[in-house]
């Protein structure tokens, strides 16, 4: 038995169904890429944005911003971020400036002296009187000297070296107060030091001693007392002198570099205005800290730095 029947109508279903998606898949393809590359488009804009804008901002001028969204989505907090890395870096920026000008002003004037007492001894070297000029030459290099040492020291700070971690403490007190006393007939007194360790490098914190008994030193009436102690792992040293005092508003304003007061303590004594900046680096890299307190008279200053024993 032979059975037939007519494949027409499965011929025309089978065409249909083949020739729609052959047509209609790829105009929904390039119909969805097109929405999504306009969406995509429309929501990378602000990085574009944020891309031509960054090129505009140089070196020379950092007080430009980029332009922040103001939908708080993750491209606004990225420009805010943006914004306030900007900010550090214009303020460290110019305090690099404000530096360099300020060297180079301090360096100046010794430089300044130093050659005109030459350039005037040089062309009347027939009368110049080099003995007694020597003296006043030898002071001037000596403030250069000390002024390039201050420098040397910031510049070191300012690059984070890697200090050199050994146990120093009541000796280094002992050792700059010795040093102090050959340089001055005021009284001294260092019964209050106690034995002490700190983890940290010996050459900085010698220098913090002495910065400090120098700072004493300029601004003392007569004597000066050192103290150091531990107390609760903290070795404190304290140095105090009987001079006219800080005022209060401008204790934290002495710690800057190259400041001088305008009261009775910032009298011209051969000082840089370096010496408490460098104090509060070096104690800084040590994870301390130093506080300016009222002596009534004078001022006391006082050194907290983590005690490695005693």
């Amino acid at each position: 038995m032979y059975a037939a029947v007519p494949t027409d109508d499965v011929d025309i279903s089978l065409t249909q169904l083949t020739g729609g998606p052959a047509i209609g898949v790829p105009l929904a393809v390039t119909a969805l890429t097109s929405v999504a590359w306009m969406f995509t488009g429309r929501a990378l804009l602000p990085v574009e944005v944020l891309r031509a804008q960054t090129p505009e901002i140089t070196a020379s001028d950092l007080s430009r911003r980029l332009d922040v969204s103001p939908s708080a989505d993750a491209l606004g907090r990225l420009a805010t971020t943006l914004n306030d890395l900007l900010a550090r870096l214009e303020a460290a920026t110019q305090k690099q400036r404000q530096f360099t000008a300020d060297a180079a002003h301090e360096l100046r004037s010794p430089l300044s002296s130093l050659h005109t007492r030459l350039q005037v001894a040089v062309r009347h070297s027939d009368s110049a009187n080099w003995r007694a000029l020597a003296p006043t030459l030898v002071e001037d290099c000596e403030r250069l000297s000390h002024l390039v040492d201050d420098l040397v020291w910031l510049a070191r700070l300012d690059a984070r070296p890697r200090l050199r971690k050994r146990p120093p403490g009541h000796e280094i007190v002992f050792a700059e107060v010795r040093r102090a006393r050959e340089r001055t007939h005021f009284t001294i007194d260092q019964h209050a030091v106690s034995a002490a360790r700190v983890d940290g490098d010996a050459d900085a914190l010698a220098r913090v001693v002495r910065n400090l008994l120098d700072n004493a030193l300029r601004y003392a009436v007569r004597r000066i007392e050192v103290s150091l102690r531990v107390c609760g792992g903290t070795a404190q040293l304290v140095i105090t002198d009987d001079g006219p005092g800080i005022p209060e508003p401008d204790r934290h304003r002495v710690f800057d570099r190259f400041t001088r007061l305008d009261d009775a303590r910032a009298r011209d004594a051969g000082g840089s205005g370096l010496g408490l900046a460098i104090v509060r680096d070096i104690i800084t890299a040590h994870h301390g800290s130093i506080d300016i307190e009222d002596a009534a008279p004078g001022a006391r200053l006082v050194v907290r730095l983590p005690a490695d024993g005693i």
